[in-house]
């Protein structure tokens, strides 16, 4: 009879055996290129969307793409994500503690979304979304479900940042406070069988950075177009675009510490 083992961990199916527990496991990307792109919008809105202990600190909403190359826990393989969060600060009755808090993550292999949702709480879904495009000035990509586009992105006339500026960015890459709200659904009926805030840290080894004009397009979707979708990217796209702030393209190294990742309390 199978029995679980206290020192594993485990993914579903549990049952043909896990993996001995490392709490100094990282999981590195030796190359990836990274456009994030910030723009304020309406507060109250953008508050509504965190859940009970999370405080909105600024009305911004970032939208960040990533091609992910060389990839330890996929062997050497490669994906992409688009990243969408909010600054926001946890108040707990132990911690608080300030952050990026993800609304959504989109990201076009199943590996990292199955190591990402139930395990730390990423609030991970599937989408199509291109490798970075480049056509002089111009880097593009964009993101679809089954050919129906819903998300471009776009940095135009891009500088490279040098100096002073450039240590800054990569001392304050460094750390970050990746918040997310793990979730699970009770079985047969409605409510929330488990529901915790999460700290998911992680890192950036910042080489080298650029600095332009961003552009974001989102483009609503029918229900037929993207069933299960439809609702957060047209809520998304309802959000005023108030004012766009420089889009800045960075090229480096992660580090993600899943198992130092924590319930926040």
């Amino acid at each position: 009879m199978f029995k679980f083992e206290d020192n594993k961990m485990y993914r579903m199916p549990p049952f043909f055996g896990g993996n001995v527990y490392n709490p100094d496991f990282d999981a590195h990307v030796n190359d990836v290129v990274t456009m994030a792109f910030t723009y304020k919008t309406d507060k109250d809105k953008l508050a509504d969307y965190l859940p009970d202990g999370f405080e909105l600190l600024r009305p911004e909403l970032n939208v960040a793409f990533c091609q992910m190359r060389e990839v330890s826990f996929m062997a050497g393989g490669a994906y992409n994500l688009v990243n969408v969060s909010v600054p926001a600060r946890f108040n707990g009755k132990r911690d608080r503690l300030e952050g990026q808090f993800s609304l959504v993550v989109w990201e076009n292999n199943t590996l990292p979304i199955i190591g990402g949702r139930e395990e730390t709480g990423v609030p991970k879904i599937f989408a199509d979304i291109q490798d970075l495009h480049m056509f002089h000035p111009r880097y593009f990509t964009n993101a679809s479900y089954e050919g129906n586009t819903f998300l471009r992105l776009e940095m135009t006339v891009a500088q490279p940042i040098e100096g002073q500026p450039l240590e800054q960015i990569k001392a304050a890459s460094i750390t970050m406070n990746n918040l997310n709200f793990r979730f699970i659904p009770k079985v047969g009926r409605p409510g929330v069988e488990l529901g915790q805030p999460v700290l998911y840290p992680q890192g950036t080894i910042v080489k080298s950075a650029w600095i332009g004009n961003g552009s974001i397009e989102w483009i609503k979707l029918r229900p037929e177009q993207n069933p299960q979708q439809f609702h957060i990217i047209d809520a998304l796209a309802d959000l005023p675009m108030a004012e766009m702030a420089p889009a800045m393209m960075l090229k480096g190294e992660i580090i993600m510490k899943p198992f130092a990742g924590r319930v926040l309390e």
